[in-house]
């Protein structure tokens, strides 16, 4: 049986982000200003070694809720985008360690792929790009997020990740060029991106696990004998 081929509009995808970037703008903005704030800290060779640990560590948290926020619009919640919503959005300490895993253990492949050659390194790194969301959408271990990740970005999927990945940094490095103000607005347009894709490749991967041939089960008693065959005994 053949499934259908995998479609995801990056143009329609970014205008549907805009009219939620819109519609919630104040939010957006804010959680923007405490990233920019954060990266700026983190960047300060001024601040002594104990603050810039403490900030580094508030800046991965910070990354998290970003993650999971895109997540949960992707998913279609939009009740999370509110300021009372942010102690949900916090992760858990089991959840930053073993996120942390995902991303090391990743970010070795991905550097194992490119000491081979660019192209290898670049393959692994697209093929794992949704390990992170994948752990924090089905909490189901380190190995097993970035396994997801490499089986939903298989075949076409990949060219599809990879574009909107392109589309992605796009939007960062423009936000960047508007004097660092249009991050606060690139930003989030480019997290969306990344999760609405991630969510319909899920979408698309379990669909495709549902209608997969399934093994025909033995009978568990024989058949019944046929009439001609009791008058026979």
């Amino acid at each position: 049986m053949t499934t259908e081929p995998f479609t995801f509009s990056i143009t329609d995808t970014i205008r549907q982000s805009w009219a939620l970037f819109k519609k919630h703008a104040q939010f957006f903005v804010v959680l923007g200003l405490v990233s920019v704030i954060l990266g700026l800290a983190s960047n300060n060779r001024h601040i002594p070694g104990i603050l810039s640990l403490v900030v580094g560590v508030a800046s991965y948290l910070w990354t998290i809720v970003w993650l999971k926020t895109s997540l949960a619009v992707a998913r279609g919640d939009e009740t999370k985008l509110s300021f009372g919503a942010l102690q949900q959005l916090l992760p858990t300490f089991t959840e930053a360690l073993l996120l942390a895993g995902v991303g090391l253990l990743s970010g070795l492949l991905v550097l194992a792929g490119f000491v081979l050659l660019i192209i290898p390194g670049l393959y692994v790194l697209v093929r794992l790009s949704f390990a992170n969301l994948a752990y924090l959408d089905r909490k189901e271990g380190v190995r097993k997020s970035l396994r997801y990740s490499w089986s939903i970005t298989k075949g076409d999927r990949f060219w599809t990740t990879l574009l909107a990945g392109i589309v992605a940094l796009g939007l960062y490095l423009v936000g960047i060029l508007f004097f660092g103000v249009g991050i606060l607005a690139t930003y989030p347009l480019a997290m969306l991106l990344v999760a609405k894709l991630y969510v319909a490749l899920s979408n698309d991967h379990s669909a495709s696990q549902a209608i997969a041939p399934q093994p025909q089960e033995i009978p568990a008693s024989t058949p019944e004998a046929s009439p001609e065959e009791s008058k026979q005994e």
